[in-house]
């Protein structure tokens, strides 16, 4: 019994430990960067390596992934409504499945497989090598030198791939719609009428949470290496992790905008 009663209360609180260090980073990061404009020129340099590393390097993957998808998505939804009439809600399904959900989610997937494993590993291997370490000797706050260009730079990524996304879906769909004769007009009467201001700014609000948890979780994970076989761990556990809080944000976030 007491087992019982101690197991729950010792995973909330090695839990809530956790996501309030993943929290301290992003905080912390952000105010050490705004609040000391020294070196800022260098770290801009690096925040900017970072954005060309997540969302240049992301674009082939996600351009078929997004082409694919809206076509097919599209293809599905014209085919099956059609028979029963049902045309008009061709673009409010397009809209919660591409631009609402599937837009945002596997975008953040994708810079996730790619540059979250990257980050977690990159910092996993600074801290075996004492890198970090000596750093800080020098004098270097990690947090605005380290931590803040990897987070800032997902982040802004993911933002703008998540746009990339939506756009590419949606012109897939209507390529692909024109091969089984949907035109132009019928296309933008059923679709892109029903994409609302809203719907866009919950999917990039989606993307900007979505890459301020990815990367601080990947960065938090990887201090947490000390010998050079926790590398991979770390990075294993870095991934999980970011998965878990990926689609549990986006439950959270689309459960709190239908209230």
């Amino acid at each position: 019994m007491k087992n019982i009663v101690f197991i729950p209360f010792n995973w909330l609180k090695k839990k809530l430990k956790y996501y309030g260090g993943v929290l301290a980073l992003i905080f912390y990061s952000f105010i050490a960067y705004f609040s000391n404009k020294l070196g800022r020129k260098r770290i801009n340099r690096v925040l900017i390596t970072q954005i060309f590393f997540t969302g240049n390097q992301a674009l082939k993957i996600i351009t078929i992934v997004s082409f694919a998808l809206g076509a097919i998505t599209i293809l599905q939804l014209f085919t099956q409504l059609s028979q029963i009439g049902a045309l008009e809600f061709v673009g409010r399904i397009l809209n919660i499945v591409i631009v609402r959900e599937l837009g945002p989610v596997i975008t953040s997937f994708i810079v996730l497989s790619r540059s979250g494993t990257a980050i977690a590993a990159e910092i996993g291997t600074m801290m075996v090598n004492d890198e970090i370490n000596a750093l800080e000797m020098l004098g270097i706050d990690t947090l605005r030198y380290i931590v803040f260009p990897r987070i800032a730079g997902m982040v802004i990524s993911i933002f703008f791939l998540t746009i990339y996304f939506n756009a590419i879906g949606i012109i897939g769909g209507m390529l692909v719609g024109a091969m089984y004769n949907i035109s132009f007009e019928m296309f933008s009467s059923y679709v892109l009428n029903a994409i609302n201001y809203f719907d866009i700014f919950m999917s990039l609000f989606k993307g900007v949470v979505f890459g301020l948890f990815i990367s601080a979780i990947s960065i938090y994970h990887g201090f947490q290496a000390f010998t050079s076989t926790q590398v991979p761990q770390v990075t294993t556990k870095a991934v999980v992790s970011s998965i878990f809080a990926l689609f549990g944000l986006d439950l959270f976030i689309t459960f709190v905008s239908y209230l």
